[in-house]
């Protein structure tokens, strides 16, 4: 995977296990409440592995057909592979487990993936790289995530935030990815070649945004950690 980067002005971020990582205490608790709230009378260790199986398939799916399965769409789906009826499940019941979901998850927040990240990310801005996050989402909405990044201090940095909940396309679609380049268009005319996508997943992230026409860098997924990287060496310590 190509390490080196040419004639950047603007980086794109994944968030999840790019910038983040999940607390291990939240979905354990939110399996919790999704037993209790929908009074299901499976154990919730199985609950569990459906919740995660589900996951993945949702993941999928997206990818896929570059859309975006709505959180609620999801949630009714696991109820309905657990035999459970949805006869009783209306948008505010839905809503009233997103509210009860968002106070676990601002309980038990995801962590930044490098403590000193924030610290990195402002010597970039200093030396005039524009900055972004463009992320799938799921479970947790942009919304959420928006506001986990303030409280992580570290969302002022980004000119713009893209979620794929918000603008109804999902990674690696090159309409999430044309997103990105017009919105820094407008902070700065350039080309797409002139932006760096940073993410996790290989088809997502890096499939995706040299498709677009981007450059890329691959991450974790490789043993490659996010400050490794030489934008980062280059940019922070010249």
């Amino acid at each position: 995977m190509k390490h080196e980067f040419f004639d950047v002005h603007h980086i794109s971020f994944d968030v999840w296990l790019t910038l983040i990582r999940s607390n291990p205490e939240f979905k354990k608790e939110r399996d919790r409440l999704f037993k209790d709230f929908f009074s299901l009378p499976q154990p919730v260790e199985e609950i569990s592995t459906h919740f995660r199986q589900w996951d993945k398939r949702f993941t999928a799916i997206n990818e896929i057909t570059g859309r975006n399965l709505d959180a609620e769409e999801m949630i009714a789906i696991i109820l309905s592979g657990l035999e459970h009826t949805l006869q009783n499940i209306n948008p505010s019941v839905l809503a009233d487990f997103f509210e009860k979901q968002e106070k676990i998850f601002t309980t038990y927040p995801p962590f930044l993936i490098e403590e000193s990240l924030g610290e990195y990310l402002s010597a970039l801005s200093t030396q005039g790289i524009n900055m972004s996050i463009m992320s799938n989402t799921g479970f947790i909405k942009g919304r959420l995530l928006r506001a986990l990044l303030d409280h992580l201090k570290i969302g002022s940095y980004f000119s713009f935030q893209l979620y794929s909940d918000e603008i109804c396309c999902s990674k690696p679609s090159s309409e999430a990815f044309n997103r990105v380049h017009k919105e820094a268009s407008v902070k700065r005319p350039l080309e797409k070649n002139n932006i760096l996508h940073i993410g996790d997943n290989p088809y997502a992230d890096v499939a995706g945004a040299e498709n677009a026409g981007m450059q890329s860098a691959l991450i974790n997924s490789n043993n490659l950690s996010l400050l490794s990287l030489s934008i980062f060496k280059e940019k922070v310590t010249s």
